[in-house]
């Protein structure tokens, strides 16, 4: 596939008696892949590096990055090395995410309370898929989901082979796909979780995180929903050389985003190919003035000004001229939204309301409001023959997560005396 553009703007250092140049040209990685179609989760020496931590196989060693190890590290002994027994249920749970917030591209992304699940359970090789993409997407090894499995358990066994011959898999899907909220990096992350977790890492420790993040963010090639589908929240991310790195801001109370999501669908690697190689310097300081003012209307919990920070000039205009995106951003903003933008690639169009001034857990008028923009969103699309729904949801505090039960079927073993 071709090379595609990232956010990275490049130019020549700026010298005493130098100008800035009108251009920046936009940096090349490899583009985000669909949900359907399977990726390739590379591990570069940094994250190398990292595994040893994780796995608690560094046996104190000092690396580049790392000098110590953690107390909690822990890694499977003997030939037991498939943390998931017969008569046990994994679940991992991971939510959706929009990406960019507007100028933040391929930086800025939070969580959403609309969530996917991979159920794991011993058994014969199995891929079932409940709800969105039930039709569509691979029912076998081809599925992106169980590559990205077999990944995140090589990155702790990398000399293992991990025999998925006798493990059910059950996704459970919410989150629509191809609809700019992330179901792709729900797959990936849901997946490389899954296999960490079968290599008995615990992804509520810090260090376990750290080195999803990493995988993550390497396959991908931005950390824009990786980083909340992991962490939760808000999350600022950057590459500092060596490795992924990301920041939470905090998001308000009651804050609520009301979601247009239009019928028809649009790949990430498509929409990316049509962004320019290069950007006027006025676009990039556009962009940049905007995302520092966005990040300060949530530190200071003042959103008089969202409506200006979440404005772009990099992406948006370029992936939103097919459908009225600006139109619904327009009635959005018109009804007292306090800002809206397109999420991710697209093509649904995010508004936030409430969050400040009423809360949505004690009276009706954050609701009312929200109902309101998604109502004069409907009405926008509508008026351009532009099909689709809204729905009313909140950012989300929590990432991904994984919970190991008994199935019913043990717990009765346990009861009646058999043995499961």
């Amino acid at each position: 596939e071709p090379v595609e553009p990232t956010c990275l703007a490049t130019a020549p250092p700026i010298g005493p008696c130098q100008t800035m140049p009108a251009t920046l040209t936009m940096s090349a990685v490899a583009p985000r892949v669909a949900f359907a179609r399977p990726r390739t989760c590379r591990r570069p020496a940094k994250v190398a590096r990292l595994i040893a931590v994780a796995s608690g196989e560094s046996s104190g060693k000092a690396t580049k990055d790392f000098n110590a190890t953690w107390s909690t590290d822990r890694s499977l002994r003997g030939d037991q090395k498939v943390d998931l027994n017969r008569g046990e249920k994994m679940t991992i749970t991971v939510p959706a995410t929009s990406a960019n917030m507007g100028p933040g591209f391929d930086s800025f992304g939070f969580a959403v309370d609309l969530e996917n699940e991979l159920i794991l359970e011993r058994g014969a090789f199995k891929v079932d898929i409940v709800g969105e993409g039930e039709t569509s997407l691979p029912r076998d090894e081809s599925n992106a989901i169980i590559k990205a499995v077999k990944d995140g358990y090589a990155a702790i066994y990398p000399d293992e082979h991990l025999p998925i011959d006798d493990i059910k898999f059950t996704s459970v899907n919410r989150i629509p796909p191809a609809r700019g909220l992330g179901s792709s990096s729900a797959a990936l992350v849901a997946g490389l979780a899954a296999g960490l977790a079968l290599a008995g890492q615990d992804l509520a420790k810090p260090q376990t995180k750290q080195l999803l993040l990493q995988l993550a963010a390497d396959a991908e090639g931005h950390p824009d929903n990786v980083a909340p589908a992991i962490y939760g929240g808000f999350q600022v991310s950057i590459n500092t050389g060596k490795q992924w790195v990301t920041q939470a801001i905090g998001l308000p109370k009651g804050m609520q985003a009301v979601l247009f999501i239009p019928e028809f669908e649009s790949l990430t690697s498509e929409t990316r190919a049509a962004l320019p190689k290069e950007i006027p310097v006025a676009d990039a300081v556009f962009n940049i003035s905007r995302a520092a003012m966005l990040i300060n209307s949530f530190a200071t919990d003042n959103f008089e000004a969202l409506r200006y920070a979440c404005q772009d000039v990099i992406h948006q205009p370029y992936r939103g001229a097919a459908f009225p995106m600006q139109k619904m951003i327009d009635a959005a903003l018109g009804m007292g939204a306090h800002g809206a933008f397109l999420s991710g690639a697209g093509p649904t169009v995010l508004a936030l309301t409430g969050g400040h001034g009423s809360d949505v857990d004690a009276d009706t008028m954050a609701t009312f409001l929200a109902v309101e923009v998604a109502d004069a969103m409907l009405a926008a699309a509508k008026e351009d023959g532009c099909e689709g729904r809204a729905v009313i949801s909140a950012p989300s505090p929590t990432g991904v997560r994984c919970k190991k039960e008994e199935t019913l079927l043990r717990r009765m073993g346990k009861t009646s005396g058999s043995v499961f």
